[in-house]
Protein backbone atom coordinates (compact mmCIF):
# COMPACT_ATOMS: atom_id res chain seq x y z
CA UNK A 1 0.00 0.00 0.00
CA UNK A 2 2.95 2.19 0.90
CA UNK A 3 4.88 2.56 -2.06
CA UNK A 4 1.42 2.62 -4.41
CA UNK A 5 0.49 5.63 -2.56
CA UNK A 6 3.86 7.21 -3.45
CA UNK A 7 3.77 5.60 -7.03
CA UNK A 8 0.06 7.13 -7.47
CA UNK A 9 -0.57 10.07 -4.57
CA UNK A 10 -3.69 11.55 -6.66
CA UNK A 11 -5.56 8.31 -5.51
CA UNK A 12 -4.59 8.52 -1.73
CA UNK A 13 -5.24 12.58 -1.59
CA UNK A 14 -7.99 13.34 0.40
CA UNK A 15 -8.69 16.21 3.22
CA UNK A 16 -7.61 16.39 7.25
CA UNK A 17 -5.25 13.93 8.21
CA UNK A 18 -4.45 10.85 7.23
CA UNK A 19 -2.98 9.26 10.26
CA UNK A 20 -4.41 9.83 13.77
CA UNK A 21 -1.10 9.00 15.94
CA UNK A 22 1.94 7.19 14.41
CA UNK A 23 2.05 4.10 13.08
CA UNK A 24 4.27 1.42 14.73
CA UNK A 25 6.15 -0.97 12.74
CA UNK A 26 4.12 -3.91 13.65
CA UNK A 27 1.51 -1.75 11.89
CA UNK A 28 3.64 -1.29 8.91
CA UNK A 29 4.68 -5.04 8.14
CA UNK A 30 1.14 -6.45 8.61
CA UNK A 31 0.02 -3.45 6.06
CA UNK A 32 2.72 -4.69 4.32
CA UNK A 33 2.23 -8.64 4.18
CA UNK A 34 -1.41 -8.82 3.70
CA UNK A 35 -3.02 -5.22 2.40
CA UNK A 36 -3.07 -6.22 -1.24
CA UNK A 37 -4.81 -9.67 -0.28
CA UNK A 38 -7.84 -7.75 0.66
CA UNK A 39 -7.99 -4.56 -1.30
CA UNK A 40 -8.90 -3.78 -4.66
CA UNK A 41 -6.66 -0.75 -5.07
CA UNK A 42 -4.95 -1.97 -7.47
CA UNK A 43 -7.64 -2.97 -10.21
CA UNK A 44 -8.86 0.94 -9.15
CA UNK A 45 -6.04 2.81 -10.12
CA UNK A 46 -5.73 0.50 -13.32
CA UNK A 47 -9.38 1.41 -14.27
CA UNK A 48 -8.68 5.12 -13.74
CA UNK A 49 -5.09 4.82 -15.64
CA UNK A 50 -7.23 3.17 -18.71
CA UNK A 51 -10.48 4.44 -18.57
CA UNK A 52 -11.65 3.87 -21.71
CA UNK A 53 -10.25 0.29 -22.71
CA UNK A 54 -11.06 -1.10 -19.00
CA UNK A 55 -14.43 -2.49 -17.41
CA UNK A 56 -15.21 -1.40 -14.13
CA UNK A 57 -13.71 -3.30 -11.21
CA UNK A 58 -14.80 -6.70 -10.38
CA UNK A 59 -16.23 -7.48 -6.85
CA UNK A 60 -16.58 -11.03 -6.02
CA UNK A 61 -20.01 -12.68 -7.64
CA UNK A 62 -20.50 -14.91 -4.63
CA UNK A 63 -21.88 -13.76 -2.25
CA UNK A 64 -25.53 -13.03 -1.53
CA UNK A 65 -25.16 -8.88 -0.71
CA UNK A 66 -22.22 -6.15 -1.34
CA UNK A 67 -22.65 -3.63 1.21
CA UNK A 68 -20.02 -0.42 1.65
CA UNK A 69 -19.44 1.38 4.21
CA UNK A 70 -17.08 5.35 3.73
CA UNK A 71 -15.30 5.99 6.85
CA UNK A 72 -15.25 3.32 8.90
CA UNK A 73 -12.89 4.80 11.97
CA UNK A 74 -11.59 1.79 13.90
CA UNK A 75 -13.70 -0.68 12.28
CA UNK A 76 -16.30 -1.37 14.93
CA UNK A 77 -19.26 -1.56 12.54
CA UNK A 78 -17.66 -2.88 9.61
CA UNK A 79 -15.99 -5.80 11.50
CA UNK A 80 -19.26 -6.40 13.91
CA UNK A 81 -21.25 -6.98 10.28
CA UNK A 82 -18.82 -8.75 8.72
CA UNK A 83 -18.77 -11.51 11.54
CA UNK A 84 -22.16 -11.78 11.48
CA UNK A 85 -22.99 -12.37 8.41
CA UNK A 86 -19.92 -14.14 6.89
CA UNK A 87 -22.74 -14.91 3.19
CA UNK A 88 -22.33 -11.10 3.03
CA UNK A 89 -19.06 -9.12 1.44
CA UNK A 90 -18.54 -5.69 3.21
CA UNK A 91 -16.26 -2.82 1.41
CA UNK A 92 -14.81 -0.48 3.96
CA UNK A 93 -13.02 2.45 2.94
CA UNK A 94 -11.09 4.82 5.08
CA UNK A 95 -8.27 7.72 4.80
CA UNK A 96 -6.51 6.61 8.59
CA UNK A 97 -3.87 4.51 7.75
CA UNK A 98 -4.85 3.26 11.85
CA UNK A 99 -8.23 2.37 11.30
CA UNK A 100 -6.93 0.23 8.24
CA UNK A 101 -4.43 -1.61 10.39
CA UNK A 102 -6.89 -2.03 13.15
CA UNK A 103 -9.32 -3.71 10.74
CA UNK A 104 -6.47 -5.72 9.00
CA UNK A 105 -5.39 -7.14 12.16
CA UNK A 106 -8.75 -8.12 13.21
CA UNK A 107 -8.98 -10.09 9.67
CA UNK A 108 -6.44 -11.53 10.20
CA UNK A 109 -6.09 -13.05 13.38
CA UNK A 110 -9.89 -13.81 12.74
CA UNK A 111 -9.67 -15.35 9.48
CA UNK A 112 -11.96 -13.25 8.00
CA UNK A 113 -12.76 -13.84 4.57
CA UNK A 114 -15.62 -11.22 3.64
CA UNK A 115 -14.13 -7.95 4.34
CA UNK A 116 -12.18 -5.48 1.43
CA UNK A 117 -10.06 -2.60 2.00
CA UNK A 118 -9.34 0.59 0.38
CA UNK A 119 -7.24 3.79 1.99
CA UNK A 120 -8.01 4.70 -1.60
CA UNK A 121 -10.04 8.39 -1.99
CA UNK A 122 -13.50 7.26 -1.69
CA UNK A 123 -15.10 8.95 -4.71
CA UNK A 124 -12.20 7.36 -6.94
CA UNK A 125 -13.52 4.09 -5.49
CA UNK A 126 -16.64 4.82 -5.89
CA UNK A 127 -16.27 5.22 -9.36
CA UNK A 128 -14.83 2.14 -10.54
CA UNK A 129 -17.66 0.34 -8.86
CA UNK A 130 -20.20 -1.45 -11.34
CA UNK A 131 -23.61 0.23 -11.53
CA UNK A 132 -26.49 -1.06 -9.41
CA UNK A 133 -24.09 -3.48 -8.08
CA UNK A 134 -24.53 -2.52 -4.39
CA UNK A 135 -26.93 -3.25 -1.84
CA UNK A 136 -26.60 -1.03 0.99
CA UNK A 137 -24.07 2.08 1.78
CA UNK A 138 -22.88 3.21 4.94
CA UNK A 139 -21.52 6.29 6.40
CA UNK A 140 -21.61 6.68 9.30
CA UNK A 141 -21.12 10.54 10.98
CA UNK A 142 -18.84 11.77 8.80
CA UNK A 143 -16.70 14.74 9.84
CA UNK A 144 -18.81 17.60 9.70
CA UNK A 145 -16.33 20.55 8.75
CA UNK A 146 -18.41 22.84 10.74
CA UNK A 147 -16.46 26.09 9.75
CA UNK A 148 -17.78 27.02 6.66
CA UNK A 149 -14.39 28.12 4.62
CA UNK A 150 -14.15 24.00 5.13
CA UNK A 151 -17.73 23.25 3.85
CA UNK A 152 -16.25 21.88 0.31
CA UNK A 153 -14.27 19.62 2.20
CA UNK A 154 -17.15 17.52 3.28
CA UNK A 155 -17.85 13.88 2.33
CA UNK A 156 -21.50 14.40 1.30
CA UNK A 157 -22.10 16.37 -1.97
CA UNK A 158 -23.95 16.23 -4.78
CA UNK A 159 -21.29 14.67 -7.07
CA UNK A 160 -20.73 11.73 -4.29
CA UNK A 161 -24.33 11.63 -3.35
CA UNK A 162 -25.13 10.80 -7.67
CA UNK A 163 -22.27 8.23 -7.56
CA UNK A 164 -23.82 6.45 -4.71
CA UNK A 165 -27.14 6.89 -6.04
CA UNK A 166 -25.66 5.21 -9.92
CA UNK A 167 -23.99 2.35 -7.61
CA UNK A 168 -26.76 0.99 -5.20
CA UNK A 169 -29.32 -1.62 -6.93
CA UNK A 170 -32.47 -0.40 -5.37
CA UNK A 171 -33.61 3.32 -3.60
CA UNK A 172 -33.38 3.67 0.05
CA UNK A 173 -30.39 1.28 0.45
CA UNK A 174 -27.98 4.63 1.20
CA UNK A 175 -27.47 5.29 4.94
CA UNK A 176 -26.22 8.28 6.71
CA UNK A 177 -26.56 9.07 10.01
CA UNK A 178 -24.75 12.72 11.47
CA UNK A 179 -24.95 14.23 15.04
CA UNK A 180 -24.89 17.49 13.79
CA UNK A 181 -27.80 19.31 13.16
CA UNK A 182 -26.30 22.21 10.82
CA UNK A 183 -24.51 19.52 8.87
CA UNK A 184 -28.26 17.87 8.96
CA UNK A 185 -29.79 20.36 7.69
CA UNK A 186 -27.22 21.18 4.99
CA UNK A 187 -27.39 17.58 3.72
CA UNK A 188 -31.24 18.10 3.77
CA UNK A 189 -30.67 21.28 1.42
CA UNK A 190 -28.56 19.50 -1.01
CA UNK A 191 -30.93 16.52 -1.46
CA UNK A 192 -34.19 18.86 -1.92
CA UNK A 193 -31.92 20.83 -4.75
CA UNK A 194 -31.31 17.53 -6.66
CA UNK A 195 -34.29 15.84 -6.02
CA UNK A 196 -35.21 15.15 -9.82
CA UNK A 197 -32.07 13.22 -10.08
CA UNK A 198 -31.86 11.35 -6.74
CA UNK A 199 -35.55 11.32 -5.73
CA UNK A 200 -37.20 11.38 -2.55
CA UNK A 201 -35.19 10.31 1.22
CA UNK A 202 -36.60 9.96 4.50
CA UNK A 203 -34.69 11.72 7.62
CA UNK A 204 -35.24 11.53 10.90
CA UNK A 205 -33.90 11.39 14.83
CA UNK A 206 -32.65 7.65 16.02
CA UNK A 207 -33.73 5.86 18.87
CA UNK A 208 -31.97 3.71 21.54
CA UNK A 209 -33.58 0.80 19.58
CA UNK A 210 -32.22 1.07 16.09
CA UNK A 211 -29.52 -0.66 14.80
CA UNK A 212 -27.50 2.36 13.51
CA UNK A 213 -28.06 4.05 17.22
CA UNK A 214 -24.22 4.38 18.93
CA UNK A 215 -22.31 1.77 16.86
CA UNK A 216 -19.69 4.32 16.55
CA UNK A 217 -17.26 6.18 19.12
CA UNK A 218 -18.36 9.83 17.62
CA UNK A 219 -21.84 8.76 17.65
CA UNK A 220 -21.23 7.54 21.31
CA UNK A 221 -19.49 11.15 22.27
CA UNK A 222 -22.61 12.96 21.09
CA UNK A 223 -24.94 10.79 23.10
CA UNK A 224 -22.88 10.94 26.10
CA UNK A 225 -23.48 15.18 25.51
CA UNK A 226 -26.95 14.52 25.01
CA UNK A 227 -26.81 15.04 21.38
CA UNK A 228 -29.23 13.86 18.50
CA UNK A 229 -28.35 11.68 15.80
CA UNK A 230 -30.16 11.86 12.46
CA UNK A 231 -30.55 9.26 10.18
CA UNK A 232 -30.88 9.57 6.25
CA UNK A 233 -32.52 7.34 4.04
CA UNK A 234 -31.69 7.40 0.42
Amino acid sequence: MFSRKNNYPTFYTYHGRKISKKISPLKVNLINKFYDQYSLDESVINYHISKKNCKKINIPKYYNKVNIEIGFGNGEFLIKNATAKPEELFIGIEVYVNGIARVLSSIVENKISNIILSNINSFYFLEAIPFKSVDKIFIINPDPWIKKRHHRRRLISYATVKTLYEIIKSKNSIYITTDSEPYMNDIKDLLNDHKNVIGGYTVRILMENDDLYGISKYQRKAIEKGGKLYQFLI
